[in-house]
């Protein structure tokens, strides 16, 4: 029987057709591998095209079978020969649904045509990732940006050198950037995409590793090494322009790991010799230990730190820092990394905006990029917003920077209320970070919170799905999983959940308050939160947190009330409670009790803004005098910090001198007085800080000048002041979407109208009897809208 197979086999040829079969298969290999790496196709695309000739190499083996052993012993009538396509037999097998006769020209057709669809996929693939999402982001985001350089992880080889894998892109796009005219690809992002596209394993090949280049839109990338032996360290790199897929030129050098700064700084300036520049008259002096540290202990603290940042480590990444910073106290991007550590765990502390106003001090020495940043953030912290346009410039020089753009969204939605940008330019940039790296934890967070106040449970799924995938451990995401159940989960799960808030870890908890807190519908599910915070087992700051978002939700229902006693049960909060009690006199809540106690107890060691709190207080109650000295004081204090070189103080001062004596005319009825001062205070006045107080002012600020303008029937230039007030107002609260249905009632859009309205009524459906009048005047304005539109659809 063996000798029978052998003699088909023989018949067959089949030995023959494997030898020719795997030649013209490696040839199709190569081919494959010289396109993709021409023209920059996917790394998937070698793989897949070896799995086809596999299963063509089946094909092939069959269709010698068959040729030789046609079914029946011989060929049928009719039927096609062995170099015939025949497409109408074809067609009617096909039909008839019997398997077509194999033939050398049908495999071999269906070879070319199933290469043919590979190729086309591949080139698909390439148009698509290559035009990115539907929202990049601001259309101003690219313009004026220097040509790029990626930095690419090195290789390294040694003991103890992984840690400058890592290192190595932080130190040397660092040095590069500004150096001839460029600029560097954001090392967090180049590494990001190196993770998800190439991973953690062995080097890839060169056309991989510069298809990650071309995909962060870089002109040049740099595909380094480190070789560490003994006492010396080896660096190579070599220069590539990605467009071509040409090596422009290798650097190489050596030295003792002990002089790694001055081998990055000669390292990098063979890198622009090699042919990142033309020429070498002209090119700068590179000076890596000026713009980070002269201590290799410091260095090495501040990448594990930075490691450390990218993973959203926050306490082992403060703990990096604080050690560089140790080790070198003008270290200005250490100094930067720590107070932005300290600000995921303990936001606008005194401590977070004094490491945030060293690093600024020192930030002239840094590269433009880090000066940049730096300033910004020193500006955010301070809430001025001065911080938008430092990082929206950023954002323009470079525009692969997901960090600057993380930080811009932050700033569009604390600070942004001062110049009243919109929430679409928070969206934008967020969206914009996360398009950049995708494992981005922290730029998640505020969009999550504002697909909750937008009510898109979609959008809020799909985002907590993303950081799920990036650390399902994270408290951050169990507390959004928390919240989503809560509000959006079926009647069992609910019922569960809020079962079991009690025993929620406190961490969790923290997250879950923010998803209800900026949506006035979400009242209930705010005080759910709130009691399981306010337990007495739970530490200090979190009772302090429950008390708050629940004096809150009593807020939000015009409970003022029973929100200011709320507020008065919190531990350890005595001048923030009297500041809360000044504030809601101010905004018009004048049937509370008259605040003479809170203005004696913060008039102890104010705060510019406690003066203005003082001050505004004597105006609401005609002390005129009273009101005027209180400006003086102001304009004392600004004068007295200039001459100490505290511009911070003295701005802040001023801003606040000017908003009052804008109150003070809005007290007095001149009208167009108080709009003049208040709209040229605000822009000046802080939003943020670890005084609450000072947003709060900046909100009851806002909100009269919004509403002297409505009263002039300026409705359109009231609006956005209103507007301001939606996304985070703890002193206005409801009594905002009512003056909002007066806007758009004025402005003839009547839809807009009725939505506020009717967000406004239930609200405030069992607010205080003295807030009843404008309760009522709120539902009858939903009433007449209501009628007057029924009436004109009957008509």
């Amino acid at each position: 029987m063996s000798d029978s197979l052998w003699s088909r086999l023989r018949k067959a040829r089949i030995v023959r057709v494997l030898v020719v079969y795997v030649a013209a298969s490696w040839v199709a290999l190569q081919l494959t591998a010289l396109l993709r790496e021409e023209f920059q196709l996917p790394h998937w695309l070698t793989p897949v095209a070896a799995i086809l000739l596999l299963v063509g190499l089946v094909v092939i083996v069959a269709t010698a079978w068959v040729q030789a052993h046609p079914p029946g012993g011989t060929p049928e009538p009719g039927s096609p020969t062995p170099w015939e396509v025949d497409l109408v037999d074809l067609k009617e097998s096909v039909t008839q649904g019997r398997l077509p006769q194999l033939t050398w020209a049908r495999a071999i057709l269906g070879g070319v045509f199933v290469f043919s669809l590979l190729f086309g996929f591949a080139g698909l693939y390439v148009l698509l990732s290559e035009r990115g999402p539907a929202e990049p982001g601001p259309p101003e985001a690219d313009r004026g940006a220097a040509p790029a350089v990626a930095v690419l992880p090195f290789r390294v080889v040694g003991p103890d050198l992984e840690l400058w894998r890592e290192g190595m892109v932080d130190l040397v796009s660092t040095n590069l950037d500004g150096a001839a005219g460029l600029r560097s690809v954001d090392p967090r992002a180049v590494l990001s995409r190196w993770s998800r596209e190439i991973g953690e394993g062995d080097a890839p090949d060169r056309a991989s590793a510069l298809d990650v280049a071309r995909r962060m839109e870089a002109s040049y990338a740099l595909v380094g090494s480190m070789v560490g032996s003994g006492q010396q360290v080896r660096l190579t790199a070599d220069v590539y322009d990605v467009g071509r897929g040409e090596l422009l030129g290798t650097a190489q050098l050596e030295g003792s790991p002990d002089s790694i700064l001055a081998l990055v700084d000669a390292l990098s300036m063979e890198v622009l010799r090699a042919g990142l520049v033309e020429g070498g008259s002209d090119l700068p002096q590179l000076s890596l230990s000026r713009v980070t540290t002269s201590s290799i202990d410091a260095l090495k603290a501040y990448l594990a730190g930075e490691q450390d940042y990218r993973a959203s480590r926050w306490e082992d990444a403060a703990a990096d820092f604080a050690r560089a910073v140790e080790a070198d106290s003008t270290f200005a991007l250490a100094l930067h990394r720590l107070s932005s550590s300290y600000g995921w765990i303990e936001a606008f502390t005194p401590r977070v905006i004094e490491y945030s106003r060293l690093a600024a001090r020192y930030s002239d020495r840094l590269p433009e990029r880090e000066a940049l940043l730096v300033r910004g953030d020193a500006a955010y912290d301070q809430g001025r917003l001065e911080a938008i346009p430092l990082l929206e410039e950023l954002t323009t020089r470079y525009p692969d920077d997901a960090e600057a753009w993380y930080q811009l969204s932050e700033a569009y939605l604390h600070v942004g209320f001062q110049g009243l940008h919109g929430l679409e330019d928070f969206r934008n940039a967020a969206r914009r970070a996360i398009e950049l790296d995708p494992s981005f934890a922290p730029a998640y967070s505020h969009l999550v919170h504002d697909a909750f106040y937008r009510k898109d449970r979609e959008a809020a799924e799909q985002l907590i799905e993303s950081l799920q995938k990036i650390d399902p451990t994270s408290p951050e995401t169990r507390g959004f999983e928390l919240a989503y159940d809560i509000l959006w989960a079926d009647s069992a799960t609910v019922a569960r959940t809020t079962a079991a808030l009690d025993t929620a870890g406190s961490e969790p908890l923290s997250a879950a308050w923010l998803c209800f807190l900026f949506q006035i519908d979400y009242t209930d599910q705010l005080m759910l939160v709130a009691r399981a915070q306010m337990a007495r087992d739970r530490p200090l700051a979190v009772r302090q947190r429950g008390h708050a978002n629940m004096s809150a939700a009593h807020l939000y229902r015009g409970r003022l009330r029973e929100s200011l006693d709320v507020a008065k049960e919190t531990p350890d909060f005595e001048l923030a409670i009297a500041r809360t009690h000044l504030l809601y006199y101010l905004v018009g809540y004048t049937h509370l009790p008259t605040p003479s106690d809170a203005a004696r107890t913060i008039a102890v060691d104010p705060l510019p803004v406690d003066r203005f709190l003082i001050g505004s207080f004597a105006a609401i109650e005609g002390r005129w005098a009273d009101a005027d000295s209180a400006v003086r004081e102001l304009e004392a204090r600004a004068r007295n910090a200039l001459s100490q070189a505290d511009s911070s103080d003295a701005t802040e001062s001023r801003a606040f001198a000017q908003a009052l004596r804008g109150y003070t005319a809005l007290r007095r009825g001149d009208g167009e007085l108080a709009i003049r001062e208040l709209r040229a205070a605000l822009p000046e006045l802080p939003g943020l800080g670890p005084e609450f107080v000072r947003s709060g002012a900046h909100e009851v600020l806002r909100f009269e000048l919004g509403r002297l303008l409505l009263e002039q029937e300026r409705a359109r230039e009231a609006e956005p002041y209103f507007r301001s007030l939606q996304f985070w107002s703890l002193i206005v609260g409801s009594q905002v979407e009512y003056y909002l249905g007066e806007v758009y009632e004025a402005l003839g859009e009547l839809d807009a109208a009725r939505l506020h309205y009717g967000r406004f009524v239930r609200a405030w459906q069992d607010a205080d009897p003295e807030l009843r009048p404008l309760l009522e005047r709120g539902r009858n304005a939903l009433q007449r809208l209501t009628q007057e539109t029924v009436s004109g659809a009957s008509r």
